[in-house]
């Protein structure tokens, strides 16, 4: 009599005699928390995930494999209820110290590994679930070249993006952590003929931007490169008999549009305004300026911000010992430290207040805002040491301009993009800038109109505007923007016979004007 078997799709938590017949389509070992050498628990996962715990990994370490087919029985049935999933179904299948697994030597059913999800279903999709990982396959058509970075926690990683195309030619972006990046790169040859078919196993979607893509989840995620299984191979002969094999098949290219914005500007389709010029621009939305940071205006506790672990959004006091993102929902033991400088930048046209956020801060001074946290006794002029390197830089920035800088006069522009590329930098520089700014970055000249002095103070005085602009100048390279206008209030001497060509206006200076005004027109009519 033949053995009887139960299915997955039957599993509730009402029995423990459960009879199954199985293939082990992914298996990996999760780390312990505490210590990443040591296995706190063994998963399965596809149909259906199974689990063994930590009292039983000993028994079972090494001894299932993937992509075979098991006989496997007396499951204890629970409801993990975990929040990234590797199944449709609710159920875990948790071993016990009842549970047995048999090798099957002949498998009595052919064994489908993935279950694919289509690009162009993610590509078309309202909204994200980024928490259901899923299956890719695709033929890899872009590369990016690799990143080491550093993550919040402080570990040092890789970083690579992909791009992947289907048999409907539609492309999706990819991005792969840590050693998977050393398992694809031998393949990445430039000028390979042959197609390089990879299956994402496992992989996150996510939309950020309006750009959707899919990345690589910790010990979870599978890369499977050229695997000798039959849809593989006939994903292969279906992609030679559209694109023949004798054509570069992988080319560099950008997934993630450049974060420096190098790209962007060799484009040559972009137009570098002025500082006055973007101070002065009544249409809303992105432009590019040239300039040199001159001033850092952030203190000791406003050049960062704490933010949800998975995505930017800033989070507010903890509800007990957790905090909770209002817009992703997600809720965690700790939050995450992310930039948020302000600094002012010169362009010999005028000055403007940028807002530099975590990822052009990285970008700029190389470093996380988690990392030099703990670095308060090195703090200068209020802010951490590691921010001074991001004086006297030159560089391009895309700034947005938005309805509250043109309605409202804010005066801070969010910077969405930088380019510190020395060679763009030259090629995109404006005429009519920096034809006064000196090898340190520091202007020989400055508006003045833009200067907050006390009126009760004018008088007449031996010193010159020359006089003025120098300390001006001395100003901009020595002290922060935010104490500046403190300093010029005390300390500026104004000639009073240059009230007019500075700008100044005040209830007294009108009055001997108009008297002045009066003397001339009484003595043309004589």
């Amino acid at each position: 009599m033949a053995e009887s078997f139960d299915l997955l799709m039957d599993v509730s938590p009402k029995k423990l005699a459960w009879n199954f017949l199985v293939h082990v389509v992914r298996l990996w070992k999760a780390p312990c928390r505490y210590n990443p050498k040591e296995i706190n628990s063994i998963e399965m996962g596809g149909r259906i995930q199974a689990s063994v715990p930590k009292a039983l990994v000993r028994r079972w370490n090494d001894n299932i494999d993937e992509f075979k087919m098991y006989k496997m029985s007396n499951f204890i049935v629970v409801d993990k209820r975990e929040k990234t999933k590797t199944s449709m179904n609710r159920w875990t299948l948790n071993f016990s110290h009842r549970t047995v697994v048999l090798l099957v030597e002949n498998p009595t059913f052919p064994l489908q590994a993935f279950r694919l999800t289509q690009i162009s279903e993610l590509l078309n999709a309202d909204r994200i679930n980024d928490s259901q990982l899923i299956d890719i396959m695709g033929e890899v058509v872009g590369k990016e070249d690799p990143k080491e970075l550093i993550t919040s926690k402080g570990k040092e990683t890789k970083r690579l993006a992909i791009l992947v195309e289907d048999l409907d030619n539609y492309r999706i972006g990819c991005v792969l952590f840590g050693d998977m990046v050393d398992q694809i790169l031998p393949y990445l040859d430039d000028g390979r003929v042959e197609p390089l078919i990879v299956v994402l196993q496992f992989f996150r979607p996510s939309r950020w931007n309006e750009k959707t893509s899919v990345q690589s989840h910790f010990d979870i995620s599978k890369l499977r490169i050229n695997p000798d299984l039959e849809e593989v191979r006939d994903f292969r002969d279906r992609r030679l008999a559209a694109i023949p094999s004798n054509l570069v098949r992988i080319s560099q290219v950008n997934t993630n549009n450049s974060h420096s914005g190098a790209d962007e500007l060799k484009r040559g389709d972009v137009t570098v305004n002025t500082i006055e010029e973007a101070l002065n621009s009544t249409q809303e939305g992105p432009l590019w300026i040239a300039g040199t940071i001159v001033a850092i205006n952030s203190g000791k506790d406003d050049w960062f911000y704490k933010s949800c672990r998975k995505c930017p959004k800033k989070v507010e006091t903890p509800i007990g010992n957790r905090y909770e993102c209002g817009k992703c929902g997600h809720t965690h033991g700790s939050a995450s430290l992310r930039f948020k400088v302000e600094v002012m930048a010169y362009d010999g046209t005028g000055s403007i207040t940028l807002l530099l956020w975590d990822r052009e801060t990285v970008q700029l001074c190389g470093r996380q805002a988690e990392q030099i946290k703990d670095e308060e006794e090195l703090y200068a002029e209020g802010y951490p040491a590691a921010l001074e390197s991001l004086l006297e830089r030159k560089l391009l920035f895309k700034v947005n301009v938005k309805s509250s800088n043109i309605k409202l006069y804010d005066q801070v522009y969010t910077v969405m993009k930088v380019c510190e590329d020395d060679t763009i930098f030259e090629m995109h520089l404006p005429n009519k800038t920096f034809s006064t700014v000196t090898d340190t970055g520091c202007s020989n000249s400055v508006d003045l109109s833009a200067a907050m002095v006390d009126i009760n103070n004018l008088s007449d005085s031996q010193y010159s505007v020359d006089v003025v602009e120098d300390s001006v100048t001395s100003l901009k390279c020595k002290t922060p923007a935010k104490t500046a206008t403190m300093v010029l209030k005390q300390q500026i001497p104004i000639n009073i016979e240059n009230e007019e060509e500075l700008g100044f206006s005040t209830n007294k200076l009108t009055r001997n004007r108009r008297k002045r005004q009066k003397m001339q027109l009484h003595d043309s009519n004589e």
